[in-house]
């Protein structure tokens, strides 16, 4: 035999061994995917939260950053209103009307903390991906606390627009952190319980935001608009000495190609009866779940959200978040102002204001059990289904002649659409973002999503005092049939569009979307066969810039 014929031999044989070598390297991983997959599918919650009571516990630390969203956009709401910021920067108008806020700055310091959410979301998303979600929330921390001085300190109107701005940016990158990192580092049983913690941290900061502004509504000095200012300087103290210790997300190291410094964070997440072998699996599913997602489409920016399969992940998120403003369209954007509108006196309406804040704690509680054996399709139908028949009776009640009666219904009847959306929509929404989009694009897809929510948001911002005011569009409650009409697009959408995400865990949800041939309906029933993965072509995980 020749050298040349011999030396292709050793060539021939050497990548055959090495195929084979691949191929059961593939088969060990997806071995490993299905057992991981078997164990969480097993855990009930009690387990889940014995076995990851750490885990539960910094995402709750990380959710603690919504609370400062919920409360500044009860604040910009509330303080065009307030006597001491009214006299501070506004005008004198009459004796009757005393000072006022000019209009276009009303408008303006409503929509600034929203334009902030959408440039600081886009940023969040970059920090997120560079730096990782501990890091990335350190340096938007620090920047929301030198932000604060601008509105704190203020002299004009202007400054404070100006603070607020900046101060969205934080918020907003918090806003792509938060629900990602919950679902990233607890087991899929406890994934609604934790993102409803995020909506009841939103609830506790309005709350709080209300308390604080009722509390200081009769002094009308200067400290009395600055202390809720400088109240937003707590939440900074507490939470970043907390993230300092908290740890990484194991699946933002594994994307950068961090194994050994995931299994131990995946080891330090767990109780003390996780063994090694349990942590080499659950970390080795999430590398293979990484490289499944390069296997069928190899990007990682914000024009692959909206390729292949990828573009329906994206459309989910972005009409999920963004249906929790249009099916309240302009109502829930102004409801004290609805509440006036409906006949109630003003003070009435402020104190049904603060009744809603109790109720959206509340119902996100009783939400829990109910998330936890509903899936996320059929709460999001029945929720538009309620929302939209109950919208529909507050237009048909406007139709009669103005009485307190009247008022109080349709106050009644807006307080059970609130508890409605509490129980399916609000708290849904944030599981839907989390856990609908592919593990390596999914800052990327939570920023469009909620960014598709602030759109959202300023579009009811401007579009409301038109609606609603008598001397506008004087459709009162008579816009119950306006957003009663888009609950029912919404639930047509969900219908056709929306499949059931409850129990899968990450790598299922990727072999389902990959599967053409799935339609909406056939997502909760399918199951998935790991042992037809293992013969792939899977491309190894890499470092990620």
């Amino acid at each position: 035999m020749s050298p040349s014929i011999h030396a292709k031999l050793l060539a021939t044989n050497s990548a055959a061994i090495d195929h084979v070598e691949v191929s059961k390297a593939a088969a060990t991983g997806w071995e490993n995917a299905r057992l991981t997959t078997e164990e969480e599918h097993r855990l009930t919650a009690l387990d889940a939260i014995r076995k990851h009571y750490k885990a539960c516990l910094w995402s709750m630390v990380i959710s603690l950053t919504i609370v400062m969203d919920g409360y500044d956009g009860a604040l910009l709401g509330s303080l065009v209103a307030f006597p001491s910021f009214k006299s501070h920067f506004g005008h004198f108008v009459n004796a009757k009307s005393g000072y006022q806020i000019a209009a276009h700055w009303q408008l303006a310091l409503g929509c600034s903390s929203s334009v902030g959410n959408i440039v600081g979301i886009y940023l969040g998303a970059i920090t997120t991906d560079r730096l990782g979600y501990k890091r990335s929330l350190l340096v938007w921390l620090t920047w929301l606390t030198g932000c604060i001085f601008i509105s704190f300190f203020a002299t004009h109107i202007s400054v404070v627009f100006t603070g607020e701005l900046l101060c969205g940016m934080s918020w907003g990158a918090f806003a792509t952190m938060a629900p990602p990192y919950a679902a990233e580092v607890c087991p899929v049983v406890l994934r609604g319980l934790l993102e409803i913690w995020i909506v009841i941290c939103w609830g506790i900061g309005q709350l709080l935001s209300y308390s604080v502004l009722l509390t200081l509504n009769t002094d009308t000095s200067n400290w009395a608009w600055r202390i809720p200012f400088a109240v937003q300087w707590v939440w900074p103290v507490i939470i970043f000495p907390l993230v300092i210790f908290a740890p990484e997300s194991p699946w933002w190291l594994v994307r950068k190609g961090k194994i050994e410094a995931a299994e131990k964070v995946v080891k330090r997440l767990g109780s003390a009866d996780i063994t090694d072998e349990m942590v080499h699996r659950t970390v080795a599913t999430m590398v293979e779940t990484n490289n499944l997602e390069k296997s069928v489409h190899e990007g990682a920016g914000y024009l692959d959200c909206f390729q292949g399969r990828n573009l329906w992940r994206t459309e989910i998120s972005c009409v999920a978040w963004a249906a929790q403003l249009w099916c309240g369209f302009v109502i829930s954007a102004y409801s004290t102002y609805f509440f006036e509108l409906a006949g109630l006196a003003a003070t009435n309406a402020y104190k049904m204001s603060v009744g809603q804040g109790g109720l959206h704690i509340l119902f996100n509680i009783i939400a829990i059990p109910i998330v936890a054996k509903v899936g996320r399709r059929r709460l999001y139908l029945a929720g538009f289904l309620w929302m939209g028949l109950i919208l529909l009776l507050i237009g048909f009640v406007a139709l009669s002649p103005p009485h307190t009666a009247v008022g109080y219904a349709q106050s009644t009847l807006y307080l059970l659409w609130f508890c409605g959306y509490q129980l399916t929509v609000g708290p849904v929404a944030y599981i839907l973002v989390s856990e609908v989009s592919s593990t390596r694009l999914r800052s990327k897809t939570v920023a469009l999503s909620r960014n598709a929510y602030n759109l959202s948001l300023l579009v009811n911002y401007f579009a409301g005092p038109y609606i609603l005011n008598p001397t506008e569009g004087n459709w009162k409650g008579k816009t119950g049939f306006l957003t009663g009409g888009i609950n029912i697009i919404l639930f047509i959408w969900t219908y056709f569009r929306l499949p059931e995400t409850q129990g899968r865990t990450f790598v299922e949800l990727d072999i389902l979307f990959e599967k053409k041939e799935l339609g909406t309906k056939d997502f909760k029933s399918y199951v998935v066969d790991f042992t037809e993965l293992s013969e792939r072509k899977i491309p190894a995980t890499e470092h990620e810039a």
